[in-house]
């Protein structure tokens, strides 16, 4: 009995002691494991494209730059943030990035950003403010609502990514106006000195002219060239020498992949009579090319100085296209560029007008003083700009509490309506004779009218406006 009282004892103390080392386990367990959320409240607007991620790199991931694991959420707010995990009253270090390191923090000058510093406890916050990003240094020169929508927007005909800039007007976040759109290449060049290889063409700054002038607003899209593949991208032909051939391809990404992200996403007046394409050199070729290659999705080209040296096809291109649909073309040049440039062109444009291209349908400016250079296509791209849209004229009535905006496309005589679920409407001439009336919830064709002008009267919402329009 005695051995077995011994024994119960030794057992009850042994059954304390593993509680106690329990308790402690669990105390220092407990201890031991903290979680901090890390916040992003801000980050520079014009320098973090829309569909690119945050991710936080330190101490606690060997610094790996974008690891999936440690990618930041983004709040409703518009932070971005995460709940790391690690020993209570730790500390850490550590930087933000966009997935590696050329493209990480740094000071609002683009100087060097010494590593964050933060300490591990349980349920705290730490906010933090990025100020700019390393690939994003430089002079900038942007002027209004410019955006960069991805630093690597996918080509999938090309199996390749691209850089993609937004130009928006003025009120494209006061409204609900929708938009023209131009689709501009060597996107590098058209908006902002810090990115471009050769000087810019200021087309963000030519745009808030424009409309502050009162004629037509219009999104700008800026692709990038794609550097080593510029030339292969820019050419629907293989030149022996300087390679080409990628073109179609690249030209179908425009018209498969990127227009329909952009449309879906964005207030754009989608119909071809709305959507314009540009470039010069090299991007003058392709915007070439793909306005007659898919003259069903553009309406309008900006073709300045454009590479028809390149390969003789462009001519036999020229030749085989057949004409169905209103096409506007502007060409500008210098006339000392090149020797063969303003006889090329005319070789073109001649083929055109045999093809059944009217004198209205293509204009040819060439300057004594042009040259091939982002000086002389930012200068002419005002005058380009309001010759492909002086048929595009943007009459905004306001009435009462609303605001209904109307498109008259002079060309193809139709009135679109826009923000309107539904409408009455009455067209009459200037001694009130009613000639056309209905009901439409978008459009009003005009095309069956007389030349002349008229009065078209819309009635919706409880609001009675109307405005004149010409018919030529």
């Amino acid at each position: 009995m005695v051995y077995a009282k011994g024994n119960m004892v030794r057992k009850t103390r042994m059954m304390r002691v593993f509680w106690m080392f329990l308790m402690i386990f669990f105390q220092l367990n407990n201890k031991l494991i903290a979680q901090t959320t890390i916040r992003v409240v801000s980050v520079p607007q014009y320098f973090m494209p829309v569909l690119d991620s945050v991710f936080i790199a330190g101490t606690f991931n060997a610094w790996n730059p974008g690891e999936a694991a440690f990618q930041l959420q983004k709040d409703f707010d518009g932070s971005y943030f995460i709940a790391l995990d690690g020993t209570d009253g730790e500390g850490f270090e550590f930087k933000f990035t966009r997935g590696d390191w050329a493209r990480g923090e740094t000071m609002a000058d683009g100087s060097f950003l010494p590593n964050r510093t933060g300490v591990f406890a349980d349920g705290s916050e730490l906010t933090f403010t990025v100020a700019n990003w390393e690939d994003q240094t430089g002079t900038h020169t942007i002027n209004g609502n410019v955006i960069q929508l991805d630093y690597n927007f996918e080509i999938p005909e090309l199996n390749r990514s691209r850089r993609i800039w937004i130009y928006l007007p003025p009120d494209y976040f006061t409204s609900t106006n929708y938009y023209p759109v131009v689709y501009m290449q060597d996107g590098q060049n058209v908006f902002d000195y810090a990115s471009s290889f050769a000087g810019e063409w200021d087309v963000d700054g030519s745009m808030q002219n424009i409309i502050s002038n009162g004629h037509t607003s219009a999104i700008v899209v800026a692709i990038a060239n794609g550097e080593i593949d510029r030339i292969d991208e820019y050419s629907a032909w293989n030149n022996p020498t300087y390679g080409g051939g990628d073109g179609d391809k690249y030209a179908q990404f425009l018209v498969n992949t990127l227009k329909p992200y952009i449309d879906a996403n964005y207030r754009t007046l989608s119909d071809r009579m709305f959507t314009a394409i540009g470039g010069s050199s090299l991007g003058g070729l392709i915007a070439y090319y793909t306005a007659l290659e898919f003259d069903t999705v553009f309406s309008k080209a900006l073709i300045f100085s454009p590479s028809f040296w390149f390969d003789d096809s462009v001519n036999i291109f020229t030749e085989n296209y057949e004409k169905t649909l209103p096409l506007k073309l502007y060409f500008t040049a210098g006339a000392t560029e090149d020797v063969d440039m303003v006889p090329d062109i005319n070789t073109v444009t001649a083929t055109l007008l045999d093809a059944g291209f009217t004198s209205d349908e293509i204009l040819t400016v060439i300057r004594a003083d042009g040259a091939h250079s982002e000086w002389f296509w930012k200068r002419e791209y005002d005058d380009g700009f309001l010759w492909l849209f002086e048929d595009v004229v943007p009459l905004t009535v306001s009435a009462t509490t609303n605001t209904l905006q109307y498109l008259y496309n002079m060309q193809n005589q139709i009135i679109y309506l826009q923000n309107i679920i539904n409408a009455e409407y009455q067209i009459t001439d200037l001694q009130g004779k009613p000639v056309l009336e209905g009901n439409t919830s978008q459009t009003i064709d005009c095309s069956g009218l007389d030349r002349g002008v008229y009065i078209c009267a819309v009635h919706t919402n409880n609001i009675f406006t109307a405005f004149k329009f010409v018919v030529i």
